[in-house]
């Protein structure tokens, strides 16, 4: 038992010394990568300098990977032991992070009493770097065999990362121009797609094609910004305004390829909560980077990279579901925001802190998804093109198909206005050939009567008419007199009509009282011939919405045709009904009837007329009133006859202002 206590210890012992960071071996192969291989010290104060942080006994870092520790505004100081078991004595030692504030480089002299003190950083011009190289590179010198500790002091408001590789300057030249030939192609290819998708914007205006150019710039800047490309060509003696691009770099990525995910996806119309959602987020992280800029360098960078990982992952989700309903695009875009999603959260998270450094320097998977988003999103362009012309050609189509239609329906228009213009051509003639006859009825019943009065009057200065002849004679002349003033004034009515119309002011009338009023009127006539009048109408409060003096020389018309069709002790009845928002008018004899031959020409200038069962005469124009009175109130007139037993003429008329414009309408 005694003789395995030496055992364990030696194995503790040996265990303890290969648990600490090995030195770096620099060898012939012309490069080393540190990774954590060095000590380390977090300064929280701030305070220490070179000497004190040499004295004292720093951390250990874990070999595997290259520091990460996130976003960290402490300073932080690392310590590399290097042995130079090479042949060349001429080394450089690259920091390959260029978002890096301020490092300070420490070599002891070959004395080892005194620094040799370099800077480097983004916060300090180009030209204070001891190369002019995109990274902070630090040129020293050892000899074969010698061993030396280098020290960095590292402080800065980004993510604090230290992936080291020392060269030899051949070496470094050698790698500088493969990684510059990979990068070239890469910013190339990017910048040939975005002038070409500029070129198609300025030849179609398209607006998504304008978002997809500012997202493939801001995408380019981005990269740039991290690889140091930026500062190195842009604004190398400006470093203040690597501040501001790192301010505004994520917002205006994240603004662009909202406005080009919301537009290509045309997500407003499918999810508002997705769409929402999406401007909420770019709308924060635009107002982070205004406080940035108003607040400088007091709040942290990090916020960008959570507002970018809640950005793609919410471009994902809004793809994947607009393909779930069926829009034929986002297939292609969903693939773009795969690749780009897997790629920025990978580079986020790790300069969060929360992967390895490597994962964020290594920019090989960041370029790779911009150049599969690019590639992929075209695609998703190009088939949004074929779906436009597509869409383009069926619109033509149906345009060509109404232009058709509307040929036909303006062919079927003008057959009805030359259908229209022929019946008036017709109404026309028919008034032409009807003047003559009524010129002839009008010289015939008014110059029969004045004629008759002529006689008359030569009858009575001559004084050869007995009382009783004079009785007979002027009790004849007041009947022809009265139907001659009947004629005379419909005529008038009719002439007004047609030629300036008659004045039409409707109203809410009341029926039963124009009948009592027609019946009263024409209550002589009825005495004479002993009628008897059924007025269904009396005393029914009847109303209708018409021109109150068209309706009553409509009744009074038809109630005097009435009279004069019916003979001594016959009956006249008055009677209304209601239907469908419409009032019905009846007027009904007992009279002779109307015959077969002369139906067809009621209610027209050709009417024949008979005499009435007294003699009465009469012209037929009464009835051409009528009916276009009730036309022109939105109502129509018709008739119903039977020889030897009576007729029966009705009108109908709206009961409302309302119903007479639905009347119109429809008529």
């Amino acid at each position: 038992m005694h003789r395995k206590i030496p055992l364990l210890v030696l194995l503790l012992l040996l265990f303890s010394v290969t648990a600490q960071p090995q030195g770096l071996r620099l060898s012939d192969s012309g490069w080393l990568t540190a990774k954590g291989h060095m000590r380390h010290w977090r300064d929280a104060t701030g305070q220490l300098t070179i000497d004190q942080i040499r004295e004292m006994k720093l951390d250990s870092l874990p070999p595997a990977d290259a520091p990460n520790f996130g976003f960290d505004r402490a300073v932080h100081w690392f310590r590399f032991d290097v042995t130079n078991d090479s042949h060349e004595e001429d080394w450089m030692m690259e920091v390959s992070y260029a978002p890096l504030d301020h490092i300070d480089f420490y070599i002891a002299s070959d004395s080892s009493l005194t620094w040799v003190h370099k800077v480097a950083g983004d916060t300090l011009p180009i030209s204070a770097r001891t190369l002019r190289h995109r990274h902070p590179v630090f040129s020293f010198s050892l000899q074969p065999g010698e061993s030396q500790s280098i020290y960095l002091r590292v402080q800065t408001v980004s993510s604090v990362q230290m992936p080291v590789t020392f060269w030899h300057r051949r070496a470094f030249l050698n790698g500088i121009y493969n990684i510059q030939l990979v990068n070239g192609l890469f910013y190339g290819g990017m910048i040939l797609m975005m002038l070409y998708q500029l070129f198609l914007f300025f030849s179609v205006r398209d607006k998504i094609t304008f978002y997809y150019v500012c997202t493939l710039l801001t995408m380019v800047n981005i990269v740039g910004y991290f690889q140091g490309y930026t500062f190195l060509y842009l604004f190398p003696q400006t470093p203040v305004l690597n501040d501001v691009f790192a301010m505004f770099s994520g917002p205006a990525f994240v603004m662009a390829s909202t406005m080009l995910t919301r537009s290509f996806l045309n997500l407003p119309k499918f999810s508002r909560l997705l769409d929402r959602l999406m401007l909420l987020n770019m709308s924060l992280n635009l107002v982070a980077g205004i406080l940035m800029f108003i607040f400088f360098r007091k709040i942290s960078y990090q916020y960008h990279h959570y507002f970018i990982l809640v950005h793609c992952v919410l471009a994902l989700v809004s793809a994947g579901y607009c393909f779930y309903k069926k829009y034929r695009s986002a297939r292609y875009y969903l693939m773009a925001w795969i690749t780009i999603l897997l790629a920025t959260s990978v580079f986020t998270m790790s300069n969060l802190g929360f992967v390895p450094g490597y994962m964020s320097t290594n920019y090989s998977g960041l370029m790779i998804g911009c150049i599969l988003q690019m590639l992929f999103i075209s695609f998703a362009l190009g088939d949004r093109w074929n779906i436009l012309e597509k869409e383009n050609r069926r619109a033509k189509e149906l345009e060509l198909k109404r232009n058709q239609e509307e040929n036909e329906r303006l062919e079927r228009e003008v057959l009805l206005r030359t259908e229209e213009i022929q019946n008036k051509s017709e109404r026309l003639e028919e008034v032409n050939r009807v003047k003559d006859k009524l010129f002839s009825v009008v010289s015939h019943d008014i110059k029969g009567p004045l004629s008759s009065l002529q006689l008359a009057l030569s009858l009575l200065r001559a004084g050869d008419v007995s009382r009783e002849e004079f009785q007979q004679l002027s009790n004849s002349l007041e009947e022809r007199f009265s139907h001659t003033t009947e004629f005379i004034e419909n005529l008038l009515q009719w002439a007004t009509l047609q030629l300036k119309g008659e004045s039409y002011e409707p109203a809410q009338i009341n029926l039963s009282d124009i009948a009592d009023e027609t019946v009263s009127l024409l209550s002589t006539e009825i005495k004479r011939k002993n009628i008897t009048v059924r007025n269904n109408l009396h005393n029914y409060k009847l109303q209708a919405y018409a021109d109150l003096n068209m309706i009553r020389s409509v009744l009074r018309n038809l109630f005097t045709n009435a009279i004069k069709f019916t003979g001594e002790n016959g009956m006249i009845t008055l009677s209304f009904l209601r239907t469908d928002r419409q009032v019905i008018v009846s007027v009904a004899d007992t009279g002779v009837g109307i015959p077969a031959s002369h139906r067809k020409r009621l209610f027209t200038l050709n009417s024949i007329t008979t005499p009435g069962t007294s003699k009465e005469k009469g012209t037929g124009l009464g009835l051409l009133l009528c009916r276009e009175f009730i036309e022109k109130n939105g109502g129509r007139i018709w008739f119903e006859t039977t020889e030897g037993k009576g007729t029966t003429f009705f009108f109908s008329l709206p009961e409302s202002g309302q119903a007479t414009r639905q009347s119109m309408a429809n008529g």
